[in-house]
């Protein structure tokens, strides 16, 4: 016993050692990204070789690196949450975990399927002991490039957004032939219906949303048909939409890409809090949002290409963006994606009515940044007449 409890001893003291050198060398930024789940940059510092030495009474220490930089990337949970199934962390890390996996099994069989570049994840923490806050968290791989809040790609030839943008779509479709059912995610989602599940789901959360803030206004958004009756309708067609089932990342979009550092090319696909087993059609809807929302030039704190000549650009026009995504995924037809563009657009855009008017409901129960907040919410009246257009 006396044995044991010495050896715990210099393990604790170990231990100890290690966490002070450690807390020296690690500097911690929060990104600018990534809101929903507050996310940070950790650095290492390299040990220095004389912090290294050890005297012969010490236990033997594995050898450490002296130059190398260690960055990883820590996810977390916000402090205060407005709905028990918001900020789904643990789904987010699931299925890294298993996209991951897959990947290594797919190199390791010489396949030729396009790889789907995600971060590794490396663990998650649900011990409310070990941030000050008491957030659950997960530690992921921390991948070099770039990350464009705007979709014009500033600083890219014409020659290198075409490509970007041709790649962003290879990886999207790649996603959606990911074999779920067999790389674990069998359980991650229902198969079909997914468009009506949520269209009932988001009008319950609005109905409820409405109790503290009121409903959804149009304000001066016009037209002849009502909201609720343009939300009626998009719930009635949802019943015969094409309803493809596949792996969705749930909020594919530029910024949420990381491109190589020189190259036109994806090297990480982020934030899979919202991905599940769904309609494919919906992210390529979420992705087509962009040519329907104002610049960064409009101070909404969003970019998008609504009011951009694109001739010349690099950057395609919607159509081809959606005739190039086919290309990739010959399980989707290019007949049925044109026929269908419109309801899914429709779709996306109320589903963004109800998260702005959330946020607007956040705000005032002082859960949500009100500065940030106030600028995203007063997109709603636009929000609205875009659901209404795209029908």
């Amino acid at each position: 016993n006396n044995n044991n409890n010495n050896n715990n001893n210099d393990t604790n003291d170990i231990e100890s050692e290690c966490i002070n050198d450690l807390h020296d060398r690690l500097s911690i930024r929060q990104f600018g990204f990534g809101q929903s789940n507050p996310t940070f940059l950790l650095t290492i510092a390299p040990k220095s070789i004389q912090s290294q030495s050890q005297s012969p009474s010490q236990p033997s220490l594995p050898p450490l690196a002296t130059t190398k930089v260690t960055k990883l990337v820590l996810r977390k949970k916000p402090n205060q949450i407005a709905h028990k199934s918001a900020h789904a962390l643990d789904r987010e890390y699931h299925v890294l975990q298993c996209l991951h996996r897959h990947q290594s099994n797919t190199n390791n069989n010489n396949s030729h399927h396009r790889k789907i570049p995600v971060p590794k994840p490396f663990a998650y923490c649900t011990n409310n002991q070990i941030l000050t806050d008491g957030a659950e968290f997960y530690l992921m791989e921390y991948i070099e490039g770039r990350i464009f809040i705007d979709p014009t790609l500033p600083g890219m030839t014409p020659h290198h957004r075409s490509l970007a943008y041709r790649d962003a779509l290879d990886v999207l479709a790649s996603i959606h032939s990911v074999p779920w059912e067999s790389v674990g995610l069998e359980e991650y989602g229902r198969s079909g219906g997914y468009v009506t599940r949520q269209v009932r789901r988001l009008g319950m959360v609005a109905e409820l949303q409405a109790k503290t803030i009121g409903p959804i206004e149009e304000d001066d958004a016009g037209g002849d048909v009502s909201f609720g009756e343009m939300v009626r309708r998009i719930s009635e067609a949802s019943r015969y939409c094409p309803d493809r089932v596949g792996l969705i990342h749930g909020d594919f979009k530029i910024d949420n890409l990381i491109f190589h550092p020189t190259l036109p090319k994806v090297v990480g696909v982020l934030d899979w809090e919202l991905s599940t087993i769904g309609d494919p059609m919906c992210d390529l809807a979420n992705l087509s949002m962009m040519y329907f929302m104002p610049g960064l030039d409009a101070g909404l704190g969003i970019a998008g290409l609504g009011d951009i000549n694109l001739e010349g650009t690099g950057i395609p026009t919607r159509h081809k963006l959606l005739s190039t995504y086919c290309k990739y995924n010959p399980n989707i037809e290019r007949d049925e994606v044109m026929v269908w563009k419109g309801f899914y657009l429709a779709f996306l855009f109320f589903k963004n009515c109800v998260i702005l008017h959330g946020v607007a409901q956040r705000t005032k129960s002082g859960v949500a940044s009100s500065a940030m907040a106030k600028k995203v919410a007063s997109l709603l009246p636009t929000t609205v007449a875009m659901t209404k257009r795209m029908w």
